[in-house]
């Protein structure tokens, strides 16, 4: 088994990069190969058909490539204005052309999301999971958030022990989807 972990966050440092960064620890800990990519040092220009469909970046041959590598993908995802960032899209829309060629079909994806709000990512998440789903991807239901990030972690991952059950819970599900589907 092998999952393309990655963050939808741009943001050097970003809370969802570390919120991914612990998840990442506790799917290596059950075994799982870990593929982490960087979506910023890609540099993923703007989607265009006219051009991005012959010639498509480097950062998205890549990525592409990566994930037909995987049998599942983790998502960490920020919220932006009740969604899920543009440029994350942008990822989605160029790495599925053509869509012939959509590497997603078939892949299990889970998602995370953190913020220091109190809304937990939610209603990105739920944009998210419609277009992985649209993208042939098994998503795994629900998500792993976590609210008020800040407050929530320390140098040795979540504080909580209700939060690090949760996630334990949340990795091995995600774990039991993966091992289903590489069958």
């Amino acid at each position: 088994m092998k999952v393309l972990a990655f963050s939808g966050s741009l943001r050097t440092g970003s809370w969802n990069e570390q919120l991914l960064a612990i998840a990442v620890k506790g799917l290596v800990a059950r075994g799982v190969e870990v593929d982490a990519w960087n979506f910023k040092a890609a540099n993923v220009p703007v989607y265009d058909p006219d051009t991005s469909d012959a010639n498509p970046a480097p950062g998205v041959v890549d990525f592409k490539a990566r994930v037909r590598a995987a049998t599942g993908l983790l998502v960490a995802c920020p919220e932006y204005n009740y969604s899920y960032p543009g440029a994350l899209k942008n990822l989605f829309d160029a790495a599925s052309r053509p869509p012939k060629e959509n590497p997603f079909r078939g892949k299990v994806s889970a998602q995370l999301g953190a913020t220091n709000g109190p809304g937990g990512t939610l209603q990105a998440q739920v944009m998210l999971r419609h277009v992985l789903s649209g993208l042939g991807c098994h998503t795994l239901p629900g998500a792993f958030t976590v609210s008020r990030f800040t407050e929530a972690v320390d140098a040795q991952g979540l504080k909580d022990e209700t939060q690090r059950k949760n996630l334990d819970g949340f990795l091995d599900r995600f774990v039991e989807e993966l091992k289903l589907r590489s069958r």
